[in-house]
């Protein structure tokens, strides 16, 4: 399972899609979290356009991974980029 500190580590860095495309992490965000669990979102940004579901993406810090994405509005800026929401809300495991 990928950190939360290892999402931040990797703002601004692209991610690979299995097509070729790629999308850049442009934000991570942390709410407060209730006791005992850690919440965040990733935010990514890029030139293609994606249906709601699960994207296999590779960086070159963390591998590849699946991750559950939803585009967010508004759905093209005038560039032609796009926007993608990642949202965890996981327990923290015991030490």
């Amino acid at each position: 399972m990928i950190t939360l500190q290892q999402w931040k580590d990797c703002e601004g860095q692209a991610f690979t899609l299995e097509n070729g495309d790629s999308l850049t992490l442009a934000e991570v965000t942390m709410p407060i979290s209730p006791e005992g669990w850690e919440c965040f979102s990733l935010l990514f940004a890029g030139q293609v356009q994606l249906e709601q579901g699960a994207t296999v993406m590779r960086n070159d810090v963390l591998g590849e991974t699946s991750v559950f994405v939803v585009p967010v509005g508004p759905l093209g800026a005038s560039d032609g980029t796009y926007h993608f929401e990642a949202v965890f809300n996981r327990q923290v495991a015991s030490a």
